[in-house]
């Protein structure tokens, strides 16, 4: 199966903390992926609605203000009903009280605990890489 090229797509990242969002977001444009970054999840989602078509990855902390980074994917999969976006859910609190029930109803692809390291990170979104094929591609 021949992989689509991720340098034609882009993460959407969304991470209320700055610095986080910085680094993630430096790091991830140093490893060759195109990456649209948002500190306000509702700015992300209207970004999302109006690009879509070329969105192959959702990076949310799960605790966020306005809505969660679940709310957010709630969202997201409510316009890509196959799930064809890989989803990743980044979160301090998956101990104490992030919802496994809803993360498996709303197929989120990885659950990463903080703090996340890069390469962890990297290494996570290839393999998320290597399961989409160009059939799969959101379009």
């Amino acid at each position: 199966m021949e992989i689509f090229n991720h340098k034609d797509n882009y993460i959407l990242l969304v991470e209320d903390e700055k610095d986080i969002l910085d680094l993630f977001t430096e790091y991830l444009s140093s490893s060759g992926f195109n990456t649209i970054s948002f500190q306000n999840p509702i700015e992300a989602l209207n970004y999302f609605y109006q690009n879509q078509s070329n969105c192959f990855l959702v990076i949310a902390d799960y605790k966020m203000p306005q809505i969660s980074g679940l709310e957010l994917i709630k969202k997201i999969r409510e316009k890509d009903t196959d799930c064809k976006i890989k989803t990743i859910v980044i979160s301090a609190f998956i101990k104490d009280n992030l919802p496994y029930d809803k993360s498996y109803f709303l197929k989120v692809d990885k659950i990463l605990e903080k703090p996340v390291y890069l390469d962890r990170l990297k290494k996570v979104i290839q393999e998320l890489i290597s399961t989409i094929d160009i059939q799969q591609k959101p379009n």
